[in-house]
């Protein structure tokens, strides 16, 4: 069964990834299927290979020093997320 997701992401990467799936004859929601089933796979190969790591790690410190203050006032999610350090 399947479900909807809503993203808060920008404009620019929305056009990005629409002209991504376009390009690659996909849609964007199967992109972000495989980009999660990834994140499995990278997991399951995380024991075998501990210089490879985690799918996920490669976004560590993403954000860090890019979200400013009038960004976590216009996204009450945003501000709760970014202060519990997820």
């Amino acid at each position: 069964m399947k479900t909807k997701l809503t993203l808060s992401i920008s404009e620019r990467r929305i056009r990005r990834i629409k002209a991504y799936s376009a390009r690659h004859r996909t849609s964007v929601s199967q992109l972000v299927e495989d980009f999660i089933d990834s994140l499995d796979k990278g997991a399951k190969h995380a024991g075998h290979d501990s210089k490879k790591g985690h799918a996920i790690d490669r976004f560590a410190g993403m954000l860090t020093g890019k979200v400013t203050a009038a960004d976590l006032d216009a996204d009450p999610r945003l501000a709760h997320i970014y202060r519990k350090g997820l």
